[in-house]
């Protein structure tokens, strides 16, 4: 038995299916080495959003793609039929045109440099999201490796806070970080600084975002029995949850605190309901009035604005950081080169007007299907997926964050028709 388990681990598609999951490690832990950067002189520093990379995860990709591609060309027991699949046709339809309107934008880019690196990026999440509905990778291994990765990362995390800096585990993708450096994420109470956590991730909200998707995960798991019930999943949950508070994410704090309201309104009384509704009153208040970034995304608004006017059709995909400048009525320090907070509005200065309504569509049929029809964990991700993206722009601009988006869209796609986990 032992050693038929082991012919079906280092066959080709085991193989394949062992890198993929490496693929996913290295997401979480981005090992990466700089291989284009865009220089703003008005900046006078380094400017991540207009630099490319190679990362270790597509290193994994890579492999795990040949290994699958030598498996199709050598295992004549591979039949791919399209009418024996079952997900959700038309979310992959429109994840396929906002894919095309990101190579259109390429005609109107003002830096092709920087737009074809960035389409290289869409493109690979997208094939991995087309492995995953078809059925050509296991979806099981992908969100078990994903799970145990950000536990471990959570680990991380938690060991910054306490200390108040990094690990220096700069080999696992960690960044530079303490409650001294400028720049980095952290609250201010009074004359003492408190670190947020980052774990491995590039920034505290992104690392809630996928703190936030793994918790559901780990629901998914602990009611399909997948986990051991009230041992191991209580212990991540614990830890997962713990790490997510620390990241002092309001974002999506307040994404979590409204999915109870929408997905048990019938269970709860006027007085709980007023409860939560005050609670998000409160952060988001907190939000605007305890930040200087606040005052940063305003002016962030306003440049979209005017980008949008005289750029109608976009400026590319990747190039609204390199524009940005010439639409502001302020000088920018090379700490104000990001993307407007708002990832609709970053796709409609970025792709154009259509890949605007391509990536509405998305969100708005994705919503309604699930809550119409009480896929009630779909609906969670979807929801969590649509509050980072009107408040952060990662999902769209950052490695880690398209990863996050595509992977949920392909668990929401596949899902749909298949195997539907609900409440």
């Amino acid at each position: 038995m032992l050693n038929l388990q082991n012919k079906r681990l280092f066959s080709l598609s085991g193989m394949s299916n062992i890198f993929m999951c490496l693929f996913v490690v290295c997401v979480v832990f981005p090992i990466k080495f700089l291989v284009s950067s865009s220089t703003l002189y008005e900046a006078g520093g380094f400017i991540p959003f207009v630099s490319h990379y190679l990362y270790a995860a597509d290193i994994c990709f890579l492999i795990g793609m040949l290994f699958l591609a030598f498996d199709f060309l050598l295992n004549e027991n591979h039949k791919f039929e399209w009418n024996s699949l079952k997900f959700d046709r038309n979310l992959l339809f429109l994840s396929a045109f906002f894919v095309f309107f990101s190579a259109i934008s390429l005609f109107f880019s003002i830096n092709l440099e920087n737009s074809f690196f960035s389409l290289l990026r869409v493109f690979e999440f997208f094939i991995i999201y087309l492995l995953l509905i078809f059925d050509l990778i296991p979806f099981k291994s992908l969100i078990i490796t994903l799970l145990v990765s950000v536990f471990f990362s959570s680990v991380i995390g938690f060991a910054q806070f306490i200390l108040q800096h990094s690990l220096d585990l700069k080999i696992l993708g960690e960044s530079v970080v303490s409650n001294s450096m400028v720049g980095v994420a952290k609250l201010d109470f009074g004359g003492f600084k408190l670190l947020r956590v980052y774990g491995t991730f590039a920034h505290p909200n992104i690392f809630s975002g996928f703190l936030a998707i793994s918790l559901v995960f780990v629901y998914v798991f602990y009611k399909k029995e997948f986990f051991v019930k009230n041992k191991l999943s209580i212990l991540i949950l614990f830890v997962l949850l713990t790490v997510f508070l620390l990241t002092f994410s309001k974002t999506t704090l307040v994404a979590l605190i409204l999915l109870p309201f929408f997905l048990f309104q019938k269970k709860f009384t006027p007085k709980m309901k007023l409860f939560l509704l005050a609670m998000t009153g409160v952060l988001m208040v907190l939000a605007l009035i305890s930040e200087v970034t606040a005052l940063e995304r305003v002016r962030f608004l306003s440049i979209s604005g005017k980008l949008f006017i005289d750029k109608p059709f976009g400026v590319g995909l990747g190039n609204f950081t390199e524009a940005m400048s010439q639409f502001s009525y302020y000088k920018l320090f090379p700490w104000n080169y990001q993307p407007v907070h708002n990832v609709f509005l970053l796709a409609l200065n970025e792709i154009g007007f259509a890949g605007l309504i391509s990536l509405l569509l998305i969100f708005s049929y994705g919503i309604y299907e699930t809550l119409k029809n009480k896929e009630c964990v779909l609906f969670a991700l979807m929801f969590v997926l649509m509050i980072i993206s009107l408040f952060d722009h990662y999902l769209f601009s950052l490695y880690q964050g398209q990863f996050l988006f595509w992977f949920v869209m392909a668990y929401v796609t596949k899902s749909r028709n298949q195997f539907i986990c609900d409440l």
